[in-house]
């Protein structure tokens, strides 16, 4: 018997509703070691959830398996109920029912899934158990299979962390912790870029610290792959980021997925908000692209389309899952292939950070025609990005975006050059200074090409970048330092009506930068950045100070205007365009042909320094 998924119990109160709903009468008792439901007369569990329906569809199309059937471990007497829903469907169909008198935690009952869940007909597939007598217990719930598995997969987990120890110490708890997980054969890599972890804090055997530079993210996903291909045992890799929360079960549905697949596919696990639990902010997403005012797609460079975004899994119904999408990539949050397809395409890019998963994945799928799978029911829990945005990032954004697509042939120069001073308006508006300075800096060393990156230290790199980041007026203060009880941030959220007059007159005078001193308003504009809104950068016209706060984020970010330096940074911008001009062409080209050298091992055992390090022994019998 091999085990395909689990009916799982949440963890705490807040994630309730994705795993189980409760009528009246029944209950998940948490005070028991074991988790367990328990039923009085006629109460009823129903696994009409994210985590707990079996997306039959998915699997009919992706794996081999032919057979599936639930164990449930039961005490009492039990009706289970086994119902189907389809996309765009508002009714469900009854496809099994069954009464069980007597049952025994010693004897879990069986209930085999019709074989019409391998049809045209397949869905989306939950029980639901209604209690016949005055007591009863659920204390455990598989989906399996008695079909041989077509291989067998071995996974190498690699997190990579930078001065987040709480959360990888948790992660990797958690995984270690997950009993099934336990006969499954996997190691993980944990790649400490901040140096703050100790060796004794990871000394399992199926663990594996990984000192390393700070070379970012996609540094230290590279070097987890390395290390995890030079033992040359595991068979496909997951790659996960460090602050996160997880659900193991994400981590062991990959196993029964790739030891049945039928054709070779990236899985994309979808990101839920940390701060909105039952909120889907990604499920795989689509590059290039945004969708304009009329809700269609519009062609743009930097752009992205997060899938499935703002879903509230409370409220929605789980069949929107059933359409399947066709993202273009899925993010190292949870990214998991097989080792294969890096045989074929070679390592991640030397980005540091941002824009390495949308490469990698786009590779994928443009390069070998893989597909990328968003599964639904295989998720973590992620800090959300409206939360956050250090000013440097915009740096590495505009970079690496630059050049992925001189990678892919798919940027023209004018039509960088358009988007890129829309971004650096936008940011002028705002009086964000150091941000339109990350985003010159970006395309500069962008134009210097490939050669940057071969002959600049990372560290080095990222130190001066994070310090020319602070160069103009721009802070983050703590709500109660400044605002003299001033500020709501409840009032935030409400949003700004602009007419037309009054953007086009901001256009015009680049947002105040060039109206008189006495037509400027010394009183601040507050504006809110959030999951569901956000301000308007009219909003800051004719102010001398702009007051930003983010939901989630406990500090603001102050920004004051000075004509001198958004006048003198948008002058050398025009510079840089006009110098850059000549270049486009043959620097794109260099970043093209570079490509084969930046993503292959021989590159990134030098960027990584490898080669000076001690060799290490590999110790094989670590893996599960």
């Amino acid at each position: 018997m091999t085990v395909v998924n689990r009916i799982k119990f949440p963890s705490t109160s807040e994630t309730s509703s994705l795993y189980i709903k409760c009528s009246e009468g029944a209950y998940l008792n948490l005070c028991t070691e074991h988790q367990e439901i328990v039923f009085t007369q006629n109460s009823v569990l129903s696994l009409n959830t994210y985590f707990n329906s079996f997306f039959e569809k998915f699997y009919a199309k992706y794996t081999q398996i032919s057979s599936l059937y639930y164990l449930l471990t039961l005490e009492g007497n039990f009706q289970i109920a086994l119902y189907r829903e389809h996309p765009h469907q508002e009714t469900r169909e009854l496809i099994h029912t069954e009464s069980f008198e007597k049952c025994q935690l010693s004897k879990p009952v069986k209930i085999s899934l019709p074989d019409s869940w391998r049809s045209e007909d397949a869905g989306r597939v939950y029980l639901e158990i209604t209690c016949l007598g005055e007591h009863g217990l659920f204390t455990e719930g598989v989906i399996a299979t008695d079909q041989p598995k077509s291989k067998e997969v071995s996974l190498g987990i690699v997190i990579c962390t930078f001065k987040k120890e709480t959360y990888v110490k948790n992660t990797v708890n958690t995984i270690l912790k997950d009993s099934f997980l336990q006969s499954k054969n996997f190691k993980i890599f944990v790649v400490d870029n901040g140096s703050t972890l100790k060796r004794d804090e990871f000394d399992q055997q199926n663990v594996e610290l990984i000192p390393n530079r700070n070379v970012g993210g996609s540094g230290g996903f590279t070097r987890g792959l390395i290390q995890a291909l030079d033992e040359n045992i595991y068979t496909h890799f997951l790659l996960m980021d460090d602050d996160v929360e997880l659900d193991s079960e994400s981590i062991y549905r990959l196993f029964p997925l790739y030891e049945y697949a039928n054709q070779d596919f990236a899985v994309s696990g979808a990101m839920l908000d940390l701060y909105k639990k039952s909120m889907v902010y990604e499920a795989g997403a689509l590059y290039g692209i945004h969708f304009g005012a009329n809700g269609k797609p519009v062609h743009s460079p930097f752009g992205r389309v997060p899938l499935k975004h703002k879903l509230n899994l409370e409220k929605t119904t789980t069949n929107i899952f059933l359409t399947e999408d066709n993202p273009d990539y899925g993010a190292f949050w949870f990214f998991a292939f097989s080792k294969e397809i890096v045989a074929k395409i070679g390592l991640p890019m030397p980005y540091f950070i941002k824009v390495d998963d949308m490469e990698f994945g786009t590779r994928i799928k443009e390069r070998l025609g893989n597909p990328i799978v968003a599964f639904p029911g295989i998720a973590v829990w992620h800090e959300p990005f409206y939360a956050k945005n250090p000013v440097w990032v915009t740096y590495y954004a505009t970079r690496n975006h630059l050049i992925t697509h001189s990678i892919r042939e798919s940027l023209r120069y004018l039509e960088a050059v358009k988007f890129l001073t829309k971004g650096l308006f936008y940011q002028l508006f705002l009086f964000d200074y150091n941000s339109a300075e990350m985003l010159l800096r970006g395309f500069e060393d962008y134009i210097k090409g490939p050669d940057k990156v071969k002959s600049t230290d990372p560290e080095k790199l990222h130190a001066s970048i994070v310090e020319l980041s602070k160069s103009y007026k721009s802070q983050s203060l703590q709500y109660s330092e400044s605002t003299n009880n001033k500020f709501d941030p409840k009032s935030l959220n409400q949003q700004t009506q602009v007419t037309f007059l009054k953007k086009f007159i901001a256009l015009l005078t680049l947002n105040g930068h060039l109206i008189p001193n006495f037509l400027l308003s010394n009183e601040d504009a507050f504006l809110w950045i959030g999951s569901d809104y956000q301000d308007w950068w009219p909003k800051a016209f004719a102010k001398k100070r702009v007051i930003i706060s983010r939901e989630g984020n406990n500090s603001i970010q102050k920004n004051e205007m000075s004509r001198a330096t958004g006048i003198g940074i948008l002058v050398r911008w025009l510079q840089i365009v006009i110098k850059s001009a000549t270049r486009w062409s043959s620097v794109s080209l260099e970043w093209k042909n570079s490509f084969s050298y930046f993503t292959s091992t021989e590159f990134w055992k030098d960027y990584l320094k490898l080669k000076e390090q001690p060799q290490q022994p590999i110790h094989n019998a670590s893996v599960n």
